[in-house]
């Protein structure tokens, strides 16, 4: 399963999670509570979630006018000292 990081704009009275898993296109979408709802630019009201499942972005930010970017979570991990050697 795809896990994405989703980016939404809230007013201050949306900035829950609850509210987040009514919007159209993320209520069949498993939200990573554990995550939470994170706010990454208090002056543009923008936040982020991470999310699992079978994700089209571009059909989930034309149902939610909330949502503005869908991005694959990649795994980042360090390299192992033997692989710096080789290098």
């Amino acid at each position: 399963m795809k896990r994405f990081l989703i980016t939404l704009h809230l007013l201050p009275n949306e900035n829950n999670i609850q509210f987040v898993k009514q919007l159209p296109g993320l209520r069949e979408i498993e939200i990573d509570e554990d995550y939470g709802l994170i706010l990454i630019s208090p002056k543009r009201n923008l936040y982020v979630i991470h999310v699992s499942g079978d994700i089209d972005p571009d059909k989930l930010m034309s149902i939610s006018h909330k949502v503005k970017g869908v991005y694959v979570d990649v795994k980042v991990f360090p390299i192992s000292h033997q692989e710096k050697k080789e290098e």
